[in-house]
């Protein structure tokens, strides 16, 4: 039999971390990333961390519960990025976030945090869609980065306990039920 892709290989030893089959211990590590006082980059420069702080923010801005600049959630898109990610995919991500400074600056004069807010919303819905001066593989990076955020997002405190609704019994907790011949036993 011969050996399976390098490319599904990847998409399986992500599906198990997002599942938390496979490198529990590093991601348990990145959700835990941002909690350190002092924490520094891990993968990313100062800058890039500063840049994915504002995209983190734009992808899940505050409403009534923290925004995933509050939670953190770029040193944890941070370390995933650095434990968990391909070296290509590592790549496309600093290849897109450079991307984004330099057409901020092409557009505006300034880099992608100084802009205004829609301006920085345009630009990303640009390059969510790929297009220009954005393409499809910087698209796919731009996406892969929104998916770590949101991970870390909704791996935090916040977002699992103020946005998310957490019920450790859906449909409640009966623990004393009379048991009869006649009862019957839920399916799972």
């Amino acid at each position: 039999m011969s050996e399976p892709s390098r490319d599904r290989r990847a998409a399986l030893l992500r599906l198990g971390a997002l599942c938390g089959l496979a490198l529990a211990g590093d991601v348990l590590a990145a959700v835990t990333a941002a909690k350190r006082p002092g924490a520094q980059p891990q993968f990313l420069t100062a800058d890039e961390l500063a840049l994915t702080g504002v995209l983190a923010e734009l992808i899940i801005p505050q409403t009534d519960t923290p925004g995933a600049l509050a939670v953190g959630a770029h040193y944890t898109a941070d370390h995933l990025l650095h434990a968990c990610v391909a070296e290509p995919e590592q790549a496309a991500t600093r290849a897109v976030l450079a991307k984004l400074d330099s057409a901020a600056q092409r557009d505006g004069s300034k880099r992608f945090v100084a802009l205004p807010a829609a301006r920085q919303v345009a630009l990303l819905h640009a390059l969510d869609n790929g297009t220009a001066p954005f393409d499809g593989s910087d698209g796919r990076a731009f996406r892969q980065l929104k998916s770590l955020v949101a991970f870390a997002y909704y791996t935090s405190e916040a977002g699992a306990s103020q946005e998310l609704a957490y019920l450790p019994f859906p449909g409640g907790f009966t623990g004393n039920v009379r048991i009869t011949p006649s009862t019957r036993t839920w399916a799972l």
